[in-house]
């Protein structure tokens, strides 16, 4: 899709909704957040996905038999992992899931700019034809219908922010997002996840200040204040490989053979933070981790840790 048709795509809304998902974070021990590092490298992928939960309490700690279950994945464009979401991961999740009893699930997914339109991203990456084979239900978001949330005072950047009205009818949400570099955000995993449930509309005035700055600059702030409406259950993030620079549909590719889990999007992200940083690049990752501006904004909205003394690494 081109810029000006997204400029002139219409933003229609059927409803303004005080809606809210932001789960109590279950995955805790000793009143700090945990976050696993579990190594891929050497084992089978749904093994490793498995043990990555396990090693914070497991799947039952928040998901339970009968919850409605929206798997938010990461197909922004139709690339390969790290770009896209990898089929195989998806589908030891799925497995994994069903194992357990938690059988009510559906993909959801609104792809990102200039890839779109969603329908076209998922129908190359092979998306729908994994649903059949699996019977879980794929959402496309792009078609709607929408509603308009309102953020709250806490929100600079935004008044409202239009979410599919699907939402709704979900219990639980699992995010599975990659680990990579972003060329305007300076990175994306569990915190810019949240930008792919929202209307392509919103990723105008995500991506271009028409108050006279640099769009990249409020876009790190922009997209962290989409969280204030909606927030995981649970994070699995694929990191077996990443983005070190540009990023998200290309860039230096390398291999960190890792899978990570957790309930809290600021500890996640800050780990992954540290393993993109252990490979030094020319990028937008010179800050530390905790300077980040995306991950300062995530604090100051009570998204989650506000530090390392809060949140506890299990590696395996």
């Amino acid at each position: 899709m081109k810029w000006d048709e997204l400029l002139a795509m219409e933003r229609v809304v059927e409803e303004v909704c005080d809606w809210r998902h932001r789960p109590q974070n279950r995955y805790t021990e000793g009143g700090k957040a945990l976050v696993s590092k579990v190594s891929a490298a050497d084992r089978d992928l749904k093994a490793a996905v498995r043990a990555a939960v396990d090693a914070i309490g497991g799947f039952r700690k928040a998901l339970s038999p009968g919850d409605r279950v929206l798997l938010k994945a990461n197909f922004n464009s139709p690339d390969p992992l790290p770009a896209a979401t990898d089929l195989p991961f998806l589908r030891a999740v799925v497995e994994l899931l069903r194992e357990e009893g938690i059988t009510d699930l559906t993909l959801g997914e609104r792809s990102g700019w200039p890839s779109m339109p969603t329908h076209d991203v998922l129908e190359k990456l092979g998306v729908f034809a994994f649903g059949r084979e699996m019977g879980l239900p794929v959402m496309d978001f792009d078609t709607g219908p929408w509603m308009d949330v309102p953020l709250g005072p806490e929100a600079k950047w935004w008044k409202t922010v239009a979410f599919p009205s699907a939402l709704k009818q979900f219990d639980k949400i699992v995010y599975l997002p990659c680990l990579k570099h972003h060329f305007l955000a300076s990175f994306t995993m569990s915190l810019k996840l949240t930008v792919g449930l929202t209307h392509p509309k919103e990723m105008v005035y995500m991506h271009a200040d028409f108050r006279g700055g640099k769009p990249e600059e409020p876009m790190y702030l922009k997209m962290v204040e989409l969280n204030l409406a909606v927030q995981p259950d649970l994070i699995i993030m694929d990191g077996r490989k990443a983005f070190v620079t540009e990023g998200p549909i290309k860039g230096e590719a390398v291999e960190p053979g890792i899978i990570m889990a957790s309930g809290d999007q600021i500890a996640l992200d800050a780990e992954g933070l540290k393993v993109l940083k252990s490979y030094p690049r020319e990028n937008m990752l010179k800050a530390p981790v905790w300077e980040m501006p995306i991950i300062r904004r995530a604090i100051e909205l009570g998204l989650g840790v506000r530090g390392e003394e809060e949140y506890r690494v299990i590696s395996a």
